[in-house]
């Protein structure tokens, strides 16, 4: 199954990763903190945090040594790999990260809109639903794994009311060439930013960079 093998693999690596380089973890924690907002061990968002920032340092974050820990994983194990293992591994090493809405689902594939990259895409996922429904718009990663693309281990729910502003702001940020993956940071701050201040109104989060409110 898709869940146990990507779960595994991507253990391995998480554990070879921290054991072998523990300050430069906690220096890409707070990189990472810098980029999407400040979350704390027993807030109720936590682990879908933490989801998403071993995803972001595993295979985004180069390291001391310029790769990620995916890419250096495959450097040092290569020669332990068959090839079918080394094609599963090397698709860790382009995932796509980027803010999706929702066109339909049929159990448990999504029929995805990129609305940062355009194109379509239809992803498998192995996570809860979290009770999405057409139209929504979230943020999460595609990884491509046996065979298929496949929803990553964290994603970022943003409340419906927030779905026109957030095209906007996409829109216009496109159009002032704001490069994709920073975009996608700043849209996960602003939902953290709501979590935290759940009674200030929506349109006082989102809003577009340079003109926020909190």
């Amino acid at each position: 199954m898709v869940v146990s093998t990507y779960d595994k693999y991507y253990e391995r690596i998480e554990n070879e990763a921290i054991s072998s380089g523990l300050a430069d973890f906690r220096l890409a924690r707070e990189e990472f903190h810098n980029l999407t907002g400040k979350f704390e061990d027993g807030e109720p968002w936590f682990e879908l945090r933490m989801a998403m920032f071993l995803d972001w340092y595993l295979m985004d974050r180069p390291g001391p040594d310029g790769n990620t820990p995916v890419e250096t994983y495959l450097i040092r194990h290569a020669s332990e790999m068959d090839r079918q293992e080394l094609d599963q591994m090397a698709y860790l090493t382009v995932t796509l990260r980027s803010v999706f809405e929702l066109i339909e689902s049929r159990n448990d594939v999504l029929n995805l809109l990129d609305l940062l990259g355009g194109g379509h895409w239809m992803a498998h996922s192995t996570l809860p639903t979290l009770g999405l429904s057409k139209g929504d718009i979230f943020g999460a990663r595609i990884v491509y794994w046996d065979g298929r693309p496949t929803i990553g281990k964290g994603i970022v729910l943003h409340p419906i009311e927030a779905r026109q502003v957030i095209k906007e702001i996409i829109a216009r940020g496109l159009k002032e060439e704001i490069p994709t993956r920073n975009l996608s940071d700043y849209l996960d701050k602003m939902r953290l930013k709501l979590d935290k201040y759940s009674n200030v109104r929506i349109q006082h989060v989102y809003r577009y960079p340079g003109s926020e409110i909190l």
